[in-house]
């Protein structure tokens, strides 16, 4: 598929996230995609299991919304660089610790994309975003020393 082809299905992927039409958001990828990300840096494999893995931040954002600010691509890769912005209304389930209770804090927190696409299918997909700069904007790390003076 052409490089504009591979840019219409994260598009699409993003448009279904944002609709919550999370039965769409599966059918774009492989049933061998592999996902690796802050909280799985070891990867996720599956459909399935990438979807189970957005359910705690969606619980927890329900007003998440995805924005793209650029995207390109070469051959089968394409890259998205943007931001997700939402309310912390929701608790926040924290993997392998405790279950944050809402905050009511909004937050606006960078994301990068960098994926293969195959037939028109996510193969792999890497996912970069801050979660330190995430739990500063919900107020839930302690704040640093003041700044020093030169």
């Amino acid at each position: 598929m052409s490089v504009e082809e591979n840019l219409r299905v994260i598009e699409a992927a993003q448009k279904a996230l944002n609709d919550r039409d999370l039965d769409r958001f599966e059918t774009l990828h492989l049933n061998s995609v592999v996902q690796r990300d802050p909280q799985n840096p070891q990867g996720i494999k599956g459909p399935k299991a990438i979807r189970a893995s957005l359910t705690p931040f969606l619980k927890a954002f329900p007003d998440i919304r995805l924005v793209t600010e650029t995207q390109f691509g070469a051959g089968d890769w394409v890259t998205q660089l943007g931001h997700m912005r939402g309310t912390n209304t929701g608790p926040l389930e924290m993997p392998g610790g405790p279950t944050i209770p809402a905050t009511n804090k909004s937050v606006r927190m960078p994301v990068a994309l960098i994926a293969k696409l195959e037939g028109g299918k996510f193969a792999e997909i890497n996912l970069y975003f801050d979660q330190a700069g995430l739990m500063t904007q919900l107020g839930l790390t302690p704040q640093g020393p003041p700044p020093r003076k030169p």
